[in-house]
């Protein structure tokens, strides 16, 4: 639900990523009684997925958690040893019911979900908890709960309830919502149409999963399916839906508390190899290993992608540029894409190529001239601010720095890139009213805002904070 980093893909998509960031989330009970949950979390490709493993005491219950770029992160689903399984879609925002006369959870958000997996086994557990306590950052969330006694619920800001059906499917639209927030998804239609005719399962589920995959702007990081009477769990990786990686909550706690990257799972996978070899190798060797791989067309381009999207978009690795421009050969519908050709617009003007991204850009706008979008991005990248902003950051110095970030860290938080003007790096814009986490991104370095003595600690490391006022 909560991808800390949405990075420059929410500026140079603005909102058209509510539509496609959420994840699909699904669960029912077979005729065996078993009862089933799945999801694809979807997101800005990153290879900095997280599998935290915590084992059970005479108290509480073992249970798996995902989180990215850090184990002590934001849990983005996850199932306990009693057989209940947790994930979470991003929805529009919505007034939280009752906020007032809830109270705070002590530690905050991530230790009520850390209680719910260790102390809770059934959905109405789970209800009866958030009638008393409230979850901030609930107001723009919805959380998909089952357990495997064949309990399925959500609760959103403003409801809560038990589903009645047989099944259960969340996408990214509040479900008590009967205009569904004005948004068209997809995935829903399809979860819904195979769950009616098939029985819930591993075989459904996984088609599930690579029917509702997500491959254009954003993509399916990972899927996990979930027998949640044995134990058992698939892991799907990439949006590879022929490469499982079978195993069990048992056998995942049996080696004590840990946390591992979820690629580590697949280290045999095309996408791992090729990550792994232009690691130790460089860019070069990355694609002749992916060109090694004899993958299909389209299976190339995917990979090829989701490297970009976690060297350029995540890492701000330019490096990692030949992976983009060799996307951009390959795939016939790259020059209409506007995620690639912002990305690559962003790529060249990080490396001192301002002059060719623009051109990206303009060329793009011939075709599509109502894409403000892209006249935004291209505003940026000429040092044209919106009207509207309402938040500035300035750094002084490093004049000989080719790139320039102010990434921000929590939810909500900042992403953006500076530009220079005048031999200072500067930047205005739009941002939601809150409590923002942030730091500068210097050719790859933190550094802190020296005109802003507000400064936090945040899982170890510093940030600058503001408070940005409605």
């Amino acid at each position: 639900m909560r991808i800390i980093k949405y990075l420059l893909l929410v500026f140079i998509l603005g909102g058209q990523l509510t539509n496609l960031q959420a994840c699909t989330i699904f669960s029912g009970k077979d005729k065996r009684g078993h009862v089933w949950a799945g999801n694809n979390e979807d997101g800005v490709f990153t290879f900095n997925t997280y599998v935290n493993l915590v084992v059970g005491t005479d108290s509480t219950y073992g249970y798996v958690g995902f989180t990215y770029y850090s184990p002590d992160a934001y849990i983005q689903g996850g199932e306990n040893e009693a057989g209940l399984f947790y994930d979470g879609n991003s929805v529009s925002p919505s007034k939280y019911k009752d906020y007032d006369r809830k109270k705070a959870f002590p530690g905050g958000e991530n230790e009520m979900i850390k209680y719910v997996l260790k102390k809770c086994k059934t959905v109405q557990e789970v209800l009866a908890l958030f009638k008393e306590y409230r979850q901030d950052g609930l107001e723009g969330g919805q959380l998909h709960f089952a357990d495997k006694y064949g309990n399925l619920g959500i609760i959103v800001a403003d409801s809560m309830w038990i589903t009645k059906a047989d099944f259960q499917i969340s996408t990214n639209y509040n479900l008590c919502h009967s205009n569904k927030d004005g948004q068209t998804c997809w995935r829903y239609p399809i979860a819904e149409r195979i769950l009616k005719s098939k029985e819930p399962g591993l075989e459904s589920f996984r088609e599930i999963c690579d029917s509702t995959s997500q491959k254009s702007g954003v993509s399916t990081l990972y899927s996990n399916i979930h027998d949640l009477n044995t134990g058992d769990i698939w892991f799907y990786y990439g949006m590879d839906f022929n490469r499982p990686y079978k195993t069990s909550l048992k056998e995942l706690l049996r080696n004590g508390n840990r946390s591992f990257l979820m690629y580590e799972l697949f280290l045999d996978a095309p996408l791992v190899n090729v990550f792994q070899t232009y690691k130790q190798k460089g860019v070069e060797a990355g694609i002749k290993k992916l060109d090694e791989s004899h993958l299909t067309l389209n299976r190339k381009n995917e990979i090829l992608w989701m490297l970009s999207s976690d060297l350029i978009l995540i890492n701000h690795e330019f490096k990692g540029y030949p992976f983009l421009a060799d996307l951009i050969k390959s795939k016939k519908e790259a020059e209409n894409d506007e995620t690639i050709q912002a990305t690559n617009a962003l790529a060249l003007f990080c490396t001192d190529k301002a002059i060719e991204a623009r051109g990206v850009l303009g060329k793009y706008l011939v075709k599509y001239p109502e894409n403000q979008d892209m006249h935004s991005l291209l505003n940026q990248m000429q040092g044209i601010f919106d009207k509207g902003a309402n938040v500035k950051f300035e750094l002084p110095g490093y004049e000989n720095a080719q790139y320039i970030f102010v990434e921000g860290f929590d939810d909500p938080s900042i992403n953006h890139f500076l530009v220079k003007m005048n031999g200072r790096w500067t930047g205005e814009f739009t941002v939601s009213p809150g409590k923002y986490h942030y730091i500068f991104i210097v050719d790859g370095k933190r550094v802190l805002d020296s005109k802003n003595t507000d400064i936090v600690n945040s899982h170890g490391l510093e940030f600058n904070r503001i408070f940005v006022k409605p």
